[in-house]
């Protein structure tokens, strides 16, 4: 059976997540961030909504005085107390908005993640195959019922506001500045509810696009299967392996001297033996730390052994591999350069 007729039933592995992840594929909740940016913005609205107040009131109350001076001065001075006015009130705002979006994203994202890969150009996304075969998807769905139910919140905030306010609104311009201080409370009420139905909303996506995702993510049993395979190696490898543990359980040959290769840290030391003709893959046969690093590099280097002076790949064979065993399969690549460039292979 093929991996396109098998249907996609086993959750995906923390490595093809690992790996979408670093291609940029992760869950995203536009409407979270959306809602963050917006409580964050409506939250700086209340908590400096009587400064705000304060300086429309000043503003209009020294536009009318305007009236007097020359043309020229009197809009020399509106422009200045237009830009004060949007320095003080709109500025800050804008930085909170900024902040809250990032925030937000780094949330929802699980960190800064920063790919190249959805910039690429892949003819699925503009084949009108595929667009239909979307438009039919469960993420369709739910973004079709995301929609009618901000359509919903929304409507019902303004209609609302309008019901509570429109009287105010008609008689405002008999009512004069004491209407105006009514009308920013009103209006800061229905935005907190407003503002708590899009926050609810975004914590929701964001449980809904995770969920989606990983149903995307979703993979065959076969795909399994080869992952494992790759991960612990083929049987031939895993047959390998077995045989050098199997040699080396009566009297290991370890040690400095067994070494063909020699890998350094700062403090840290592993010694590699790899015999094209003997084993098929290298084997640690040394291991050291701290002083004991310091005796057998001196050895190495009285029996002149390639030595290669890489701390992290060093320190990731010392975790990871014990003494007598094969290379994990992650580190074959650095090792076998490092082999090559020795002229060991």
């Amino acid at each position: 059976m093929s991996d396109t007729s098998e249907e996609k039933t086993r959750a995906a592995t923390p490595k093809k997540l690992s790996e979408a992840r670093k291609k940029g594929q992760i869950p995203r909740s536009a409407d979270f961030v959306r809602a963050v940016a917006t409580c964050a913005g409506l939250g700086y609205i209340w908590l400096r909504g009587s400064v705000i107040l304060d300086k429309c009131h000043e503003a209009l109350l020294l536009t009318g005085n305007l009236q007097n001076l020359p043309f020229n001065v009197a809009v020399r001075q509106a422009l200045v107390l237009l830009t004060e006015l949007s320095l003080e009130t709109v500025g800050p705002l804008l930085g909170t908005l900024v902040a809250a979006v990032i925030l937000a994203g780094l949330i929802v994202n699980g960190g800064f993640v920063f790919s190249l890969e959805p910039m690429k150009l892949n003819f699925e996304k503009i084949d009108p195959f595929q667009g239909l075969k979307r438009m039919a998807s469960a993420r369709s769905a739910v973004e079709v019922g995301k929609t009618l139910f901000k359509v919903l919140v929304l409507s019902t905030t303004f209609l609302l506001f309008l019901l509570g306010t429109w009287k105010t609104m008609v008689y405002l311009p008999v009512c004069g500045m004491g209407c105006i201080g009514f009308v920013f409370t009103e209006a800061k009420l229905l935005m907190a509810i407003g503002a708590g139905a899009l926050l609810v909303g975004g914590l929701i996506d964001i449980l809904l696009q995770r969920a989606l995702f990983l149903r995307e993510m979703r993979m065959t049993k076969t795909e399994v299967t080869r992952e494992l395979k790759e991960q612990q190696g083929t049987p031939e490898l895993k047959r390998q392996r077995r045989r050098l543990r199997d040699e080396s359980a009566g009297e290991p040959p370890l040690g400095v001297h067994r070494a063909t290769l020699i890998f350094k840290g700062r403090a840290i030391l592993v010694g590699l033996r790899y015999v094209r003709s003997e084993i098929g893959v290298p084997v640690l046969v040394c291991r050291a730390e701290g002083e004991a690093a310091s005796d057998r590099l001196n050895e190495a280097r009285a029996l002149r052994l390639h030595i290669v002076d890489d701390h992290v790949l060093t320190h990731q064979l010392i975790s990871t591999t014990k003494l007598g065993d094969a290379v994990p399969t992650q580190h074959f690549e650095p090792v076998a350069k490092a082999l090559f460039a020795a002229g060991l292979v």
